[in-house]
């Protein structure tokens, strides 16, 4: 990796000289009336600096920033809802920590982190995930799994979590929606806030230092006020338990040798006492430079031959073109809190993502088997020889574009005397999205052992050019039937439609150039193959459905409720990668693209006992269809029966006003029929079995100790079921536990922040490492970690 140390060490000296002239009496700052949320809370709650993983409802002022424009309270929804707090996000954030591993940690039934920038498999109750970022959907049709590696932690208010479709999102929110809502409003007058970081491996291997820096500048009127946050972090290589270097991720890219710029900006105007206009934009980028390649043998024999790989990095690569992930969100929102006795909310979007991924090789050689076969080869020894040269290694570039509109109302009126909270509107949103192949050069590529990573000019499709129109409308209702009882229902219609561009599949144009390969061609001629790479026409397809979502809560006692909820999701699987790899002649259209509908179903109790907090649910969810990876790495989208159930909980205690005690258990099972059996669920869909706990101890002045720990179980169960099914591709799981102790420690001027993440130094595997890919993705997780931070606030 090149160095950027000496920029990083110049921007902490220009910090800290900074914080020479700091007022330290300016920590404390009046919060601006408009964006004031205020937490639902008992007399037994805990304070609230204390990091905690119940799953506690918190009720919006109705002029608050949500960035989702909520047409609906989130803490009116009968459903599991969670809000996470900024200060337990930040309590998370010290070192080299990813919002991933954040939120796997705080919510009960998120999948765990991968341990790269990918999220890929993280689900909720089975189901994928609608993330958005200020209300700016981060999911879409097409996703390359980057969602949680799009804002720097430190520039998160509160992220907001709910289980389940409702009818005001619909389509994408299968099985629940995260809201990651940024910082935006400051107190009045000029604020601000500076943050320093380092981190570093266990044994403090200069190779594994990284640095943080970030500043944030507020500002608060009367009319205008505002936002912004920089923050610039720098990575090192990550080491294991063992301090071996972790080779690259070779599949989905790592965040290894990475600078990070994180820009979030928010400007908000009071235009009269109803009407405000809000201006949320944010800019991330990723880039990679690292010096360090996978082990692929000599020769490439992981890859041509299928041998172990050893999982070493290995130094002396010379990538081209190093990946990255870049993303850039606007978002402007318009108020009316008075619009014909209603409030009115106008919200456009815009989205654009692009990222590079690590380059990869990539074999053909049963599609080339195939050709050869059908023309008469069929000596085994002779394929043997030419399915060699069926090897390709290419480097992925992908380009996401998205635009949207939301109109939203919510009207407050008395229906046969029960106060009553219509919320409608419609939305629409475009999305275009393409994909390429670049062809590196094989020769440099396998002489170097992989080493060497340089474009030979050739490019190949990763799937046809999509755009995919999305519009629908919704109404929902909420009635509080007593001062006890409530209920909400509502009903949407979506329609989805995508069409694609004629396209050359990525099989078609690799064998062409394999036929006409001189080392392959006389062969071929010998045999009377003159191949032609064949096309996909253009093509389109259209979907929609009535979506229905029917809920309820009872207020037993004053320290006990109960809830119900039945909701709707309607999705299609990612069009452009499930074509990518179709042949020619493939026919694009309704009848091949088929959506998929779930059916959710949710029952809970909440309530409180003294010192004690607790909540448990159980939920479970069916559909007509299941998307899932094949044997091969293919999309396929089974028209088969699916079931998902399961159950989560967690509790917290305050046994005194120093100590804290909690924990979470979520427990996920879900089976899909083939041939009349019901076939266990693999990890890549199901949240293995999962727990947490912590302690803290709060000494005085807001200094804290917490130890935390996160727990996933084991399983064979899908490996073993899914011997029947020859194109799963489901892997053993073997559980594991870590370990963090984590802290904040007030100063005279600012605060200091520390965390040790696997204290215990354990090897291990993340639950994507174990289940997704080939043997070259079997990467151990990090081992023991250390953090620590300074923030200031004047």
């Amino acid at each position: 990796m090149k160095s950027h140390h000496h920029v990083a060490l110049s921007l902490l000296t220009l910090c800290i000289s900074q914080q020479l002239y700091a007022q330290t009496n300016a920590n404390s700052v009046q919060s601006a009336s408009n964006v004031q949320t205020v937490a639902a809370a008992t007399s037994n709650a805990a304070s609230s600096d204390v990091p905690s993983v119940t799953l506690e409802t918190i009720k919006v002022a109705a002029n608050a920033k949500t960035g989702t424009a909520l047409a609906q309270k989130i803490s009116e929804m009968p459903a599991v809802t969670q809000v996470i707090r900024e200060a337990d996000i930040q309590a998370q954030a010290t070192g080299n920590r990813t919002v991933g591993d954040i939120l796997a940690q705080l919510v009960p039934s998120l999948g765990v982190s991968s341990g790269s920038v990918s999220n890929y498999g993280t689900t909720m109750h089975g189901r994928p995930v609608q993330y958005l970022l200020n209300g700016v959907p981060l999911s879409g049709s097409r996703s390359l799994s980057r969602e949680l590696n799009s804002i720097d932690p430190e520039q998160i208010e509160r992220v907001e979590v709910l289980s389940g479709a409702t009818s005001i999102y619909g389509a994408g929110a299968a099985g629940g929606l995260i809201n990651i809502v940024t910082k935006s409003t400051a107190g009045y007058g000029l604020t601000r806030q500076t943050r320093l970081g380092i981190n570093s491996s266990r044994e403090f291997e200069s190779d594994s230092l990284g640095y943080h820096v970030g500043q944030s500048l507020g500002y608060g009127g009367e009319r205008v006020y505002g936002n912004l946050d920089v923050d610039y972090e720098t990575t090192g290589g990550k080491f294991d338990s063992h301090g071996d270097r972790i080779s690259p991720d070779a599949n989905q890219t790592d965040n290894q040798d990475t600078d990070t710029i994180s820009v979030n900006a928010n400007l908000g105007f009071d235009i009269s006492d109803t009407k405000t206009m809000n201006l949320a934009a944010t800019y991330y980028d990723s880039e990679q430079d690292t010096n360090y390649g996978v082990d692929y043998g000599d020769n490439l024999s992981v890859l041509l031959k299928g041998t172990t790989p050893s999982l070493r990095a290995i130094d002396g690569a010379k990538i081209e073109n190093q990946p990255y992930n870049t993303k850039s969100s606007v978002n402007l929102n318009y108020n009316d809190s008075d619009f014909l006795g209603s409030n009115l909310s106008l919200t456009g979007y815009y989205r654009d993502e692009k990222a590079r991924f690590y380059p990869s090789g990539k074999l053909f050689n049963k599609q080339a088997q195939e050709v050869w076969v059908n023309n008469g080869l069929t000596d085994a020894d002779t394929l043997g020889k030419l399915l060699g040269a069926a090897a390709v290694v290419t480097q992925s570039e992908a380009d996401i574009e998205v635009m949207g509109l939301r109109a939203a109302m919510q009207t407050e009126t008395d229906v046969m005397g029960k106060n009553t909270l219509f919320s409608y509107g419609a939305d629409f949103e475009r999305e275009n999205s393409e994909q390429t192949y670049y062809g590196q050069d094989l020769d440099t590529f396998q002489t170097s052992n992989g080493l060497i990573s340089k474009s030979n000019g050739i490019t190949y499709n990763g799937g046809p050019k999509t755009t995919i129109d999305k519009w629908g409308a919704f109404i929902n209702a909420d009635v509080d039937m007593t001062d006890k009882w409530h209920t909400s229902a509502g009903v949407r219609y979506q329609n989805i439609k995508s069409d694609t561009d004629r396209f050359v599949p990525i099989y078609e144009q690799l064998l062409e150039d394999y036929f006409a390969d001189p080392r392959i061609n006389g062969v071929a001629n010998a045999y009377g193959i003159d191949y032609q790479a064949g096309d996909v026409e253009a093509g389109s397809s259209e979907h929609d459905k009535v979506l229905f979502n029917l809920g309820t809560s009872y207020q037993l006692t004053d320290d006990d409720q109960v809830f119900a909820n039945f909701s709707q999701g309607f999705t299609t699987a990612d069009v452009q990668r499930a074509l990518r790899d179709v042949r020619a002649g493939y026919v694009v259209n309704s009848d091949n693209i088929q959506p998929i509908s779930i059916n959710n179903y949710e029952l809970g109790w909440t309530g409180t006992r003294g010192d004690t907090s607790a909540k448990i649910s159980g939920f479970y969810n069916d559909s007509d269809k299941t998307v899932r990876f094949t044997n091969d790495y293919t999309v396929e989208v089974v028209d088969t029966d699916e079931r998902i159930y399961g159950a989560e909980a967690s509790v917290t205690h305050d046994l005194n006003k120093d100590w804290q005690f909690g924990g979470s258990l979520a427990y996920t099972r879900g089976q899909y029929k083939r041939d009349g059996d019901w076939l266990e669920l693999d990890a890549v869909r199901l949240t293995p079995f999962k727990g947490t706990a912590y302690a803290q101890y709060n000494f005085s002045e807001d200094s804290n100790i917490r130890l935390q720990a996160l727990a996933v179980g084991g399983s064979d169960k899908a490996f073993k079921d899914q011997q029947n099914d020859p194109d799963a591709s489901a892997q053993p799981l073997t559980g594991y536990a870590t370990f963090d102790v984590l802290g904040q420690v007030k100063l005279p001027v600012g605060r200091m922040g520390y965390g040790v993440y696997n204290i215990l130094n354990k090897d291990y595997q993340s639950v994507y490492h174990q289940t997704t890919f080939n043997d070259l993705n079997r990467l151990p997780a990090s081992g023991t970690t250390y953090g620590l931070s300074y923030t200031v606030d004047y």
